[in-house]
């Protein structure tokens, strides 16, 4: 009984002691709007850590995963225009060819028929343009019916017109009529220089018009790295910054690269925009699909850049405290970007030469 009563009487001290305690603390500090005093003999001032805000250079640093895409226009899928039966190839992997050079030829019976419809619009043309030329020799001589012109002329304006709907078509699909011969096969030429990195063309099959291409040329000279940037890093970035890429193949090797293009549109899942850097790919590092990581480098500034333990929140907002003298304390709502792991740069709310406290503001937290 004796220890039960002995027990009792601590649990009534330990609690008496905390209440004088949290009195103690509860008038350590004051709190009048937006300013916060903390008293001089209050031990929360050893814990108060400020720096005074200073422009320097910086530059934004912050890194993400992308993939490697060809440029656009240097990337071609060959297929056939018709269907038809593989008679030739002129390529094989690996080689260098030019825009306008053969890749493959096509036996097609509708190549045929367009090639034929080539001469048949040709012929009937020259045919019409001899015949209106006549007709305005003979009227400038007084011996043909005006009626026998106009018609003459409106029959070799639609020859013509049918002509060059026949040479169009042929046009589409990289045939040049001029060398155009009646009865040869479809020669499929490449529309880009670059190299043929995927073949599958085989001498004697048959070949739909829906078919996967055949080949693929690209000029991978040039590449383009599709990086996903995170919403809190678009205040950045712009156009043409600097930008390394690595790959783990060669991990400690910085590929260059230059922003290209920063997309407009937000993916909402990630909260991530789609951003391009164009890379130099004269050693064939990057190879299209790959993976590699992206080291995002902002152009130099002037800005004011604090350890992220200075800022503080308060429902929807951002503020830090500046020390306006020793105990004396503001609260100052900001507006900031993320600068690095452990930093922020301050966009709005402090000026140069401020003192702002970067560590224990949470003892000041009323």
């Amino acid at each position: 009984m004796y220890k039960i009563i002995l027990a009792f009487v601590f649990v009534l001290l330990v609690v008496a002691c905390g209440n004088n305690e949290a009195t103690n603390e509860a008038v350590e500090l004051s709190l009048a709007g937006d300013t916060i005093v903390v008293y001089e003999e209050s031990p929360i001032l050893s814990h108060i850590v400020t720096q005074e805000s200073q422009l320097q250079d910086f530059s934004a640093e912050f890194r993400t995963i992308g993939t490697v895409r060809p440029v656009s226009g240097r990337f071609a899928e060959i297929a056939p225009p018709f269907p038809g039966r593989i008679v030739k190839s002129y390529v094989q992997l690996g080689q260098k060819v030019g825009a306008g050079s053969p890749i493959f030829e096509l036996g097609s019976s509708e190549f045929y028929e367009a090639t034929k419809a080539y001469f048949t619009a040709q012929s009937a043309n020259e045919l019409a343009q001899r015949r209106y030329n006549r007709q305005k020799e003979l009227a400038a001589n007084g011996v043909a019916a005006q009626k026998d012109l106009e018609q003459a002329e409106s029959e070799a304006i639609i020859s013509s017109q049918e002509l060059e709907q026949a040479k169009a078509t042929l046009h589409i699909f990289n045939i040049d009529a001029a060398s155009l011969q009646m009865g040869q096969p479809l020669k499929v030429v490449s529309p880009i220089s670059g190299e043929v990195v995927k073949s599958n063309i085989t001498i004697g099959s048959y070949a739909r018009e829906d078919s996967e291409p055949l080949a693929v040329v690209a000029d991978l000279s040039r590449v383009w790295v599709t990086a996903l940037v995170k919403e809190n890093y678009f205040g950045s970035i712009k156009h043409g910054d600097h930008v390394e890429v690595f790959t783990s193949t060669h991990p400690g090797k910085a590929i260059s690269g230059a922003i290209y293009y920063i997309g407009e549109m937000l993916e909402e899942e990630t909260r991530s925009l789609e951003v391009i850097v164009e890379c130099s790919n004269a050693d064939r590092e990057l190879k299209l699909g790959m993976f590699c990581e992206v080291r995002f480098l902002s152009s130099p500034t002037k800005a004011i850049i604090l350890p992220s333990t200075a800022i503080m929140q308060e429902q929807d907002s951002d503020y830090v405290l500046i020390e306006e003298t020793k105990g004396k304390y503001v609260r100052r709502e900001v507006e900031s970007e993320t600068a690095s792991l452990d930093n922020v740069l301050i966009t709005r709310g402090i000026s140069e030469g401020e003192n702002v406290v970067i560590q224990g503001g949470i003892y000041l937290n009323m």
